[in-house]
């Protein structure tokens, strides 16, 4: 249950720090707490067989609640990426000038190449004879692809704890909870993604 409890606990302390709708900016953080932290952890952990909520699905059917998360997922990132594009130029401010903001506008870029990538392996029996790719590479790339992923996300949300809006509007012990739900978070999905598929990888190299 550490994932799940992990996957909320970031996203809720983020909504009760910032008030969702009290300005522009607040759609930033609240969306991408919501996207990379919630929607995008619960997407990769429905596979695994010690984190999943429902260990007993078919595997079709935990594809297409993988599907609509990520997608869900990567639509609320993009959103808070617009939200403090928005905000940034209504202040007349630079845009993507910390650390947090210039990672940040990479690791929605490749979310979103990663859900491209999703698509691909999801529609495989339509694209397959196109980009010439089995759909077992397919599923490994996209999934190993989804480690570098996921490594870029979790980097961004620590990040974000060291702005000033952070520093300044998060009650530090609720501070220290963020910073410790996000890295549990990413252990989980992180070791998910590692035994499942990295021993695959490996097999194949070997042949």
């Amino acid at each position: 249950m550490v994932a799940h409890i992990s996957a909320v606990i970031f996203p809720l302390i983020i909504i009760i720090s910032v008030v969702p709708g009290s300005s522009l900016f607040s759609w930033h953080p609240t969306l991408m707490a919501v996207g990379a932290s919630l929607l995008m952890v619960e997407g990769i952990v429905i596979f695994s067989k010690s984190s999943s909520l429902f260990p007993n699905m078919s595997r079709p059917t935990k594809a297409s609640i993988h599907y609509l998360l990520m997608g869900g997922g990567v639509s609320c990132m993009i959103a808070g990426l617009v939200a403090i594009y928005l905000n940034k130029e209504q202040a007349g401010k630079p845009h993507f000038k910390s650390w947090h903001g210039l990672l940040g506008v990479i690791t929605v870029g490749y979310a979103c190449a990663q859900s491209s990538g999703g698509a691909l392996a999801k529609y495989h029996k339509y694209v397959g004879p196109i980009i010439k790719i089995r759909l077992a590479d397919l599923k490994l790339y996209h999934a190993t692809s989804g480690l570098l992923a996921y490594l870029l996300v979790t980097v961004t949300l620590l990040l974000s704890l060291q702005t000033s809006w952070a520093l300044t509007s998060i009650h530090w012990a609720l501070w220290y909870a963020s910073f410790a739900s996000v890295c549990a978070s990413a252990m989980v999905v992180m070791t998910h993604i590692t035994t499942t598929y990295l021993p695959l990888v490996t097999g194949q190299r070997s042949k």
